[in-house]
């Protein structure tokens, strides 16, 4: 099909070019002459702007297509459309009321409005549409009932409304669609119980209801459809017992109504479902055993039935393991009764020869590992923790060919660590593991190794590549061979008995992010080497045995004292030597027994279950550099070995006069005490110029000699970025091989710093100012995406990005380091950047920046103002230690008030957080058109500051950073 013969809009005028004769348009009037035909791909990807309108009418109109652009505005309307047939619009940005007058002139087959921002509510009128088979306004902000003309279309095969708000109960009118084949009406807010009317539904193949507010029991009539590939009924409050005739559902693929209140036991007939392939039984209060027919269900390949009662592990086990295509098999928290791990003999078991992920976590099963583990070789995930295990770690363990994440902590380990925990097949080698293929059940986020730089996995779902051993009795020494696992991102040891010194080989596992070596017997040095750890967010060596200087330089200078408290004779390294300084000052602290510690932490008992509700893969690099103390000589003698224009200070914006004299002066040449912050791209000093001016520089790692041109090109482009919500870039200086962004100077420092390193943060950061700190970040970024030419990206969005001036207004920083989008290809970028807890799920599928993940970041944000938390803390129990996968859950289970941090959260504002709380959730949704746009964000946050009538906080004098 030729693409001349289709409406195409060429430049930012959306110019029309007709064919086939080829002849050129630009009368507006004229645009829809040609009859439009239909692409595979959307028209003229990344165009922007209202919608063109004509008034001559559109009479020739079939197929209009224009999805997946950035239209505004109110949605297009076609008068004297007769002919139209579809009407494609999705995955834009148009807004307001939708209007079903115009649409069902003429034969309308297809009407596809999703990924929008329309609100309102669906219009009545649509019975007009006697034709239409497909109706998708998934993905916008509708709310109200489901008008009652729309259950009398009678040839609709296809709705899709999820991702709303749309509430009250559903009629039985619903039965009257009697050819649906797909309905779904997932994550809005309808309640009641579900109408039992699908009898009438021959044809449904589909049926997604989760994430509502249903109650009451399961529709029997669902067994009269036959065609049922999907039911998914997840996240309600249905109760009674799964009372479905299985039998005729030979179709099934997927049935899930985890988390819910069902009750009584599995019944047998689901084992008739010969296809079934995922099966969620999870969070409901089912007990009894597992069916001895389930062996029947040989296509099966994802299991979970965490959260219930069930009993008799050893007789679960014995009837799975005949599944040939299971891989996924999750039963935390069952078979609390006291019952013993499974060991060979009289168990029988021998098989799972396809499981790639295994978790028994917080099931208090005694006894020890079981060596029938050993025959699981296409194991990547074992979780076992939160049990009360003992004896020794068998070293059969480690030379499991594909294991990646092994979970053992909390139990009553003893003796040495196997030495084959540090020739891990799967966490040696960047480049030599086979890749694994995720399942269609559980989403496991491959990253190949051909992807590109600075990607940390090529095998990973939500959790890292992990050895967490904590809170056993393990003794022994830490082998120094650890540093060949350079694929490892968690190691945590804390909590045992371990001696002898750190290694100093741990330098060499390059993707370490958290290590833990706490509460252990270790002794010696902390090993200099390991400020080469370049991704290390989390070290916590407290409590040991250790001496001498705590480094300093990279990583070392983000950890607070607290991380080496409990070593006597350690010293904290600042401007003199050791010998010079008093020993470590410890900490009040009282050394927590290891019950207490389960008490805290049963919120673990979640595991690998949020694999289906988390989508964040861990895909870009962390880009805190480690930067080298500068040497003021270099520095201060540069003018004598550069040319010229080597010290060069070039100001923006008509600023006053200053020289690279001024610059050292005022910071000392680069003294380590004017250091304010260590941004991704290098380190930031706060200097006063003679006038007056406070500034802050920003000293950049890398080496830009061999595009110093273009790079001088790029940041005087930046420095036209001007805003009131944007740290202002005033001057760029080249001084030997050092290059130095002036920045404006935020007085009250990063928002990174207030919520999560002050003390006070509670108090002084009250809901008023942290709702006042997002519209301004909201706005500073929609300059960015729609106002600023060209157009820029962000790419870095984090808290520690958002500089707060003295009266808390927000500002953008860092986003003049984000690659520029050019003008004419406005829509991508690529090569990704991004901060870990903060980079968008689909950039873990493909090396590509968009503004659709500046707002997932953006929606991070959001988390961290309502919650207090960071985005990521591995500190925290699993299922709780991303924000992203904790919220979810909490909606899910009704629970959402729980999640607002205690110092904002109060009764006359819980109607502000909730609203913010909702578009949060809406930035941070896996699928990126369903996202908001910039604009959206604005106009959402400032309409609820309104209706408090909240003003401009007023803080005299603001507060300093240093304070």
């Amino acid at each position: 099909m030729s693409s001349s013969s289709c409406l195409r809009c060429v430049s930012q005028n959306h110019a029309i070019q007709r064919g086939p004769e080829g002849e050129g348009h630009t009368k507006k009037e004229e645009i829809f002459h040609a009859k439009l035909l239909a692409l595979d791909e959307p028209l003229a990807n990344g165009l922007s702007g209202p919608f063109p309108a004509s008034d001559g009418g559109f009479p020739a109109i079939e197929v209009v297509n224009i999805s997946f652009n950035s239209f505004d505005g109110a949605h297009p309307a076609f008068p004297a459309a007769a002919n139209l047939t579809s009407l494609d619009i999705s995955g834009n940005n148009f807004s307001g009321g939708i209007n079903s007058s115009a649409l069902c002139l003429g034969p309308v087959e297809v009407l596809r409005f999703s990924g929008n921002g329309f609100s309102g509510e669906i219009p009545s009128g649509l019975s007009r549409c006697k034709a239409l088979a497909e109706l998708s306004l998934d993905g916008n902000d509708l709310s109200g009932n489901i008008p009652g003309d729309l259950y009398t279309l009678p040839r609709l095969t296809r709705l899709s409304l999820q991702e709303n708000q749309l509430t009250g109960n559903l009629g039985n009118d619903l039965g009257n669609l009697s050819q649906l084949v797909q309905l779904d009406l997932s994550y809005n807010r309808f309640s009641g119980s579900i109408p039992d009317v699908f009898g009438w539904m021959k044809r449904l193949e589909c049926l997604n209801l989760a994430s509502n507010r249903f109650h009451g029991e399961l529709p029997a009539s669902l067994s009269s459809c036959q065609m049922l590939r999907v039911i998914s009924l997840r996240n309600n409050s249905l109760s009674g017992e799964i009372a479905i005739n299985f039998k005729l559902l030979q179709n099934l693929n997927t049935f899930d109504t985890g988390t819910n209140n069902l009750s009584g036991t599995i019944p047998s007939g689901i084992a008739l479902c010969t296809e079934l392939k995922t099966l969620n039984l999870a969070r409901n209060k089912l007990v009894g055993e597992i069916p001895e027919n389930f062996k029947d269900l040989r296509s099966l390949s994802y299991l979970s039935l965490t959260g219930n009662d069930f009993k008799s592990l050893s007789s679960a086990l014995q009837v799975l393991q005949h599944l040939p295509n299971l891989t996924s098999l999750v039963l935390t928290r069952n078979f609390r009764g006291g019952e013993k791990m499974p060991v060979d003999g009289n168990h029988g078991i021998n098989g799972f020869k396809s499981m790639q992920v295994l978790v028994l976590a917080n099931c208090l099963l005694t006894g020890v590992i079981p060596p029938w583990l050993q025959g699981l070789e296409s194991l990547n995930v074992l979780d076992i923790s939160w049990n009360k295990l003992n004896g020794n770690i068998p070293p059969w363990l480690g030379k499991l060919t594909n294991l990646f994440y092994i979970d053992l902590s909390n139990n009553s380990f003893t003796g040495e660590l196997p030495m084959s925990f540090t020739q891990m097949r799967s966490l040696i080698s960047s480049n030599g593991s086979s890749e694994q293929s995720p399942t269609e059940d559980l989403p496991l986020f491959i990253k190949k190794n051909s992807t590109g730089k600075g990607l940390q996995y090529n095998q990973v779902s939500s959790f890292p590549p992990s050895l967490i051993l904590s809170n056993n009795l393990l003794v022994g020494p830490i082998w120094s061979s650890f540093g060949h696992l350079v694929k490892l991102h968690v190691l945590d040891l804390s909590w045992n008995n371990f001696s002898g010194p750190i290694p100093d080989e741990l330098s060499n596992m390059s993707s370490l992010e958290m290590l833990n070596l706490g509460h252990n017997n270790l002794n010696g040095t902390i090993p200099s080497s390991l400020t080469k750890l370049n991704f290390l967010s989390k070290f916590d060596v407290s409590y040991n045995n250790l001496t001498g200087d705590v480094p300093t330089g990279g990583q070392f200078s983000t950890f607070t004292n607290e991380d080496f408290e409990g070593n006597s004779a350690l010293c904290l390294l600042r401007n003199s030597s050791c010998s010079e300084k008093a020993p470590f000052v410890e900490a009040a602290y009282r050394k927590k027994s290891k019950g207490v510690l389960a008490a805290l932490g049963l919120g673990t008992a979640v595991g690998v279950v949020s694999f289906l509700f988390c989508a964040y893969v861990i895909v870009s690099r962390i880009v805190h550099s480690r930067m080298q103390e500068p040497n003021p000589k270099a520095v201060a003698n540069a003018e004598d070995s550069e040319s010229s224009n080597s010290c060069l200070v070039l100001l923006f914006q008509n600023n006053k006069e200053i020289s690279i004299e001024d610059i050292l002066k005022s910071t000392n040449n680069f003294d380590q005490a004017y250091i304010v912050g260590c941004g991704g791209f290098g380190l930031v000093y706060k200097s006063t110029l003679p006038d007056g001016r406070r500034v802050a520089i920003k000293r950049l790692s890398g080496d830009y000699s061999q595009i110093e041109r273009e790079f001088q090109a790029e940041v005087e482009t930046l420095s036209r970025a001007q805003h009131d919500n944007l740290v202002l870039l005033q001057g760029y200086c080249k001084v030997g091989n050092d290059r130095l962004l002036i920045y404006s100077y935020m007085e009250n420092g990063s928002l990174d710093y207030w919520l999560h390193e002050r003390a006070d943060s509670g108090m002084l950061l009250d809901w008023r100012k942290r709702l006042w700190i997002a519209q301004g970040a909201a706005r500073g970024l929609a300059y960015l995406h729609m106002s600023c030419d060209p157009h820029i990206l962000h790419r870095d969005i984090k808290s520690s990005n958002i500089l707060l001036d003295e009266n808390f207004e927000a500002h953008l920083a860092d986003f003049g380091l984000a690659r520029l989008i050019c003008a004419y290809e406005t829509h991508v970028t690529t090569d990704v950047v991004g901060t870990l807890g903060y980079i968008p799920p689909e950039y873990g599928q493909s090396p590509v920046a968009t503004y659709k993940g500046d707002i997932y970041s953006f929606g991070i944000v959001l988390l961290e103002l309502l919650t207090g938390r960071r985005p990521v803390d591995m500190c925290r129990p699993k299922g709780t230690r991303d924000v992203v996968s904790w919220v979810l859950q909490m909606k899910e289970e009704g629970r959402e008030t729980e999640v607002f941090h205690p110092s904002i959260h109060h009764k006359e504002n819980e109607s502000q957080l909730i609203r913010v709380l909702e578009i949060a959730c809406l930035c941070v949704t896996a699928a990126p058109k369903s996202r908001p746009t910039s604009q959206q964000l604005v106009a959402w946050l400032d309409d609820i500051a309104e209706d408090s009538v909240l003003e401009q906080p007023e803080v005299s004098g603001g507060f300093n950073l240093l304070a």
